[in-house]
């Protein structure tokens, strides 16, 4: 019997095509799912979306780079910065944020565009990727919490605990220690484990581990946001009244200076001499006047006696003391001078803490284990971009915030435009046109 062989009709092609082409991607799925470890990544290397995110974080990357290389130069290269004990914390943030910059940021960058094939395939690379982010982010908060305390015991406390290089460098050493020992347990894989995430484009640790999270959120929410709050409500609660006390004495002086011009039968005029106590607190203020006629001091003291032969008239003495009279002016000067100083630092360093805290907190709020939250994509990128910011505006609030280092950076930079002299150019350029 013979069988009669027809040739498959359309349908048939395109039902084959279909049935193999799904078998393929079973195929390439299949082959995909060792790498990355259950998880799925949601856009390919060449979307708009990997664009998008790639543009975002190299601008990101390069700002944190550029902001804490100048900012780390400037105070290096400048003596008086450099001689600073509190700056020896804002350098050691400097390291902190620059950490956070290359061993995170530039591994995030690779892995937008390489769908994270290398950290997927490399568990080295992973482990030093999680390691860098988890040291370093964790520095941060200490470093902060360390800035806030050197602020409080140096403005609230500073005849007890004057700023000392030794204080400094145990602050230093105590945001290192706790780091250390919080990225222990991930990278010996106890409680935790570093794997891969998509939607951050990093290796960090498994935060569906409940233990080590609740130590992280304990630490950073239950402990240095309190302390940190509690230090700079004190710094502010100090410098205020010091400034009340300030402004009260000065507003004495110029008020008890015009009640005692007094003209007496001999035409003498007494003039007061207030001087400035010595019990009065140290610091100044941005508001307060700069020169001696808005404090109120004078310059010569003017005393009368009365003669002893005779009865017959009155001898006027005046007595000039100019030169003490200016070495009290200068000393409130001083003090006014230290408390604008001590406000531009609190001010500095509640800004630091600030934006450490909008920065970091949507991040752990979306990778807590204990609310029940399923972002998108979108939502975890932009919670990780926006805790890498973090290191950009860092050392941008500490520059603008500091005027000598603002100096530096345009002595640095060299950023001087001669506007007269480019208007004279280009106008001359013109005419040259023109002619020909």
């Amino acid at each position: 019997m013979s069988t009669i062989l027809t040739p498959p009709s359309d349908m048939e092609l395109n039902t084959s095509f279909t049935t193999m082409m799904g078998d393929f991607e079973d195929v390439e799925n299949a082959s995909m799912s060792p790498y990355d470890r259950g998880l799925s990544v949601d856009h390919a290397p060449s979307s708009a979306v990997a664009i998008i995110e790639g543009i975002t974080m190299v601008l990101i990357f390069v700002g944190a780079l550029f902001a804490n290389l100048m900012a780390m130069t400037t105070i290096l290269t400048d003596k008086v910065l450099r001689k600073n004990f509190h700056n020896l914390l804002i350098l050691n943030l400097i390291i902190v944020d620059l950490g956070v910059t290359i061993t995170s940021m530039s591994f995030s960058i690779w892995s937008i565009y390489d769908d994270g094939y290398l950290l997927l395939h490399s568990d080295i690379l992973c482990s030093i990727n999680g390691f860098g982010a988890v040291l370093f982010t964790f520095a941060n908060f200490t470093t902060i919490l360390a800035i806030s305390l050197d602020r409080y015991l140096t403005i609230v406390w500073s005849t007890r605990f004057p700023p000392t290089k030794c204080r400094a460098i145990g602050f230093i050493i105590f945001c290192w220690f706790l780091p250390i020992l919080n990225v222990l347990p991930p990278a010996f894989e106890f409680l935790s484990d570093f794997n891969y995430h998509p939607d951050t484009h990093h290796c960090s640790p498994k935060w569906e581990d409940c233990l080590y999270f609740i130590i992280w959120f304990t630490f950073i929410f239950g402990v240095t946001v309190p302390i940190m709050a509690f230090s700079y409500i004190a710094v502010i609660w100090t410098i205020r009244r010091q400034e009340l006390q300030l402004r009260s004495h000065a507003a004495f002086k110029k008020g008890k200076n015009s009640n005692s011009k007094q003209t007496s039968d001999g035409g003498v005029i007494n003039v007061s001499m207030d001087i400035v106590s010595n019990d009065q607190p140290e610091g100044s203020s941005a508001d307060w006047p700069k020169s001696s006629d808005d404090i109120g001091t004078t310059d010569y003291d003017v005393t009368e006696d009365e003669g002893a032969s005779g009865g017959v008239g009155i001898k006027d003495h005046v007595i000039a003391k100019p030169q003490r009279k200016k070495k009290k002016r200068q000393q409130l000067l001083s003090k006014l001078d230290k408390l604008s100083a001590d406000k531009r630092v609190a001010l500095t360093g509640i800004l630091l803490v600030m934006t450490t805290i909008v920065c970091w907190t949507p991040y752990f709020i979306i990778h807590s284990c204990f609310i029940p939250i399923n972002p998108s994509h979108w939502l975890g990128v932009v919670s990780m971009w926006l805790g890498y910011s973090n290191s950009l505006l860092d050392p941008l609030v500490y520059s603008f915030m500091n005027r000598r280092v603002r100096a530096r950076y345009r002595a640095l930079i060299g950023y001087r435009i001669d506007w007269k002299s480019l208007r004279s150019r280009l106008a001359s350029i013109f005419r040259r046109g023109g002619a020909q």
